[in-house]
């Protein structure tokens, strides 16, 4: 009784957690398509502009809601009965996560398609790996179809496939990468541009540490090791990290950037925070 009751509030915590890091997701999503998608360049040769902007700003509105009503929506339980099919606001919750996993699905897949001759892109599926796999994650917990186990498990593969994706572009000096580093150097040591190469090789230097750093942290991550639990906090402060530099870089009005990846550094810090709670259950 007590261990089922252990499992259960475990399994809410990370259900809780995870409806408010989708709804950060989708906050952002919806903010960056203010300038046309990656979808919008796929149609605009199809279907002309006024559909192609048409189709962006009914995407952005959903997105918005989804981020309003997510947190809101359906409650906590090992197990989703039959009945639940039968509540609108439970069928709802479904589509609206169905959406979000299939929204960040096909922008990844995207993103590499209309750059496929670009190695960098290639690396975007992996990269954005965790953005789906958290609403498909929460899809599991509450149509009821997965166990606390298959949960823990879906969220670190999503969290280890997006270091590897982009360990990949760091070992393999992906430009936008330099200039992230370069930005965040300028914004707070400020820009000179006689210091402009030397920032860069600084920036050359790093990149493939960085890639190897996050290919161990994937590989841990996946591991039944007693540091799972430092290994999560690290990679949750590192995710949170890069994902902030996109502000040091270039300003805060890349701000929708930061929430984007809020899975990035969300997941690991959620997972930190369960194993906490866990292992202080345990001791109790």
């Amino acid at each position: 009784m007590v261990n089922s009751l252990e499992n259960h509030l475990s399994y809410a915590r990370l259900a809780c957690g995870l409806r408010w890091i989708i709804s950060l997701q989708c906050f952002g999503y919806a903010a960056s398509l203010a300038v046309p998608s990656h979808l919008n360049s796929w149609l605009l040769p199809l279907q002309g502009d006024a559909f192609a902007g048409s189709v962006d700003t009914t995407i952005a509105l959903i997105l918005w809601v989804a981020g309003c009503a997510l947190p809101f929506l359906g409650r906590a339980s090992l197990q989703a009965s039959q009945a639940k099919w039968s509540c609108p606001v439970f069928r709802c919750d479904v589509a609206l996560l169905c959406f979000v996993a299939g929204w960040a699905f096909v922008n990844a897949v995207l993103s590499w398609q209309m750059n496929i001759e670009d190695k960098f892109a290639a690396t975007d599926p992996f990269g954005h790996a965790v953005r789906f796999v958290a609403p498909v994650a929460l899809l599991v917990f509450v149509t009821g179809t997965g166990s606390y186990l298959k949960l823990g498990w879906f969220l670190r593969i999503g969290i280890a496939s997006t270091f590897i994706g982009h360990g990949l572009a760091a070992y393999w000096l992906k430009p936008g990468f330099v200039d992230l580093i370069v930005g965040t150097i300028d914004t707070f040591l400020g820009s000179d541009w006689r210091l402009a190469a030397e920032r860069e090789k600084i920036a050359l230097l790093l990149l493939p540490w960085i890639g190897r750093i996050d290919f161990l942290l994937a590989c841990l991550i996946l591991l039944p090791t007693k540091y799972r639990k430092t290994i999560a906090l690290w990679m949750g402060i590192w995710g949170f990290v890069t994902a902030t530099s996109r502000l040091t870089a270039f300003g805060i009005e890349r701000w929708p950037d930061l929430i984007i990846r809020a899975a990035n550094w969300g997941i690991p810090l959620l997972l930190w925070w369960e194993m906490r709670a866990t292992i202080k259950s345990t001791k109790n």
